[in-house]
């Protein structure tokens, strides 16, 4: 079979068979003779992964570099229903064999040996693994600088002063770590850069201006004081 025209390719395409001889050799026909219609590559590959094992790999690389979705890719090659011409039989594998040969794949292999489909949900795992590594980290940084001195992060509230906890519950955490650096900055009596985060968190929460305007005051008052 010779695909020489639209109708052609449409035809082979609406009547694709992994399993066809016929079709794998005009699609590589024609990927040899137009190695940059994308449209056809994952086909090829299909019909590559299903006849011809030994090229499956040097497609798979040049079809995944044209693929602008390689999920889309990955779901064409992996989750089609099989042919009724691939007598299957389904066989049950134990829960923890599974589990036990994706750490092995995911602990002994890399990007080059692996299947399409191992390959796939390696980069996937990397990708959730390196997110949740970052966070951690986040995380583990807030506790180590909190843990130092926790009674450096205590309120302090005078009774002429003496602010709803209630607000806190709904206060945004950007409020909250702006406050807090300013409480630590008064603790080290840096008291100019304390002023400034409460005059940002003025205009940031006008509906607290005069709780910022108390505690500005008394920061000025430390001030004169140092001085």
């Amino acid at each position: 079979m010779v695909i020489e025209s639209a109708t052609d390719l449409f035809e082979v395409l609406d009547q694709f068979d992994p399993n066809s001889s016929i079709h794998l050799k005009a699609l590589e026909v024609l990927v040899d003779e137009y190695p940059h219609f994308h449209l056809i590559q994952p086909y090829l590959l299909k019909a590559i992964q299903q006849q011809k094992h030994e090229k499956f790999d040097k497609t798979l690389s040049l079809a995944a570099i044209s693929t602008f979705d390689r999920s889309l890719l990955y779901s064409f090659l992996e989750n089609e229903e099989p042919s009724p011409s691939q007598n299957t039989k389904e066989i049950e594998v134990p829960k923890e064999e599974v589990e036990t040969q994706k750490t092995k794949t995911k602990e002994t292999a890399s990007p080059t040996t692996m299947r399409f489909s191992e390959w796939a949900y390696f980069l996937q795992s990397q990708k959730h693994e390196e997110k949740s590594k970052n966070l951690e980290e986040k995380f583990q940084l807030i506790d180590a600088f909190l843990s130092k001195e926790p009674s450096r992060f205590s309120p302090k509230i005078e009774d002429k002063n003496k602010e709803d906890l209630s607000e806190l519950s709904w206060a945004s955490t950007d409020e909250l770590m702006t406050e807090t650096l300013a409480k630590v900055f008064i603790k080290q009596k840096k008291y100019d850069k304390a002023l400034q985060a409460y005059q940002i968190l003025r205009l940031k929460y006008p509906e607290k201006n005069s709780f910022f305007a108390d505690q500005i005051k008394t920061i000025k008052r430390l001030e004169k004081k140092k001085d």
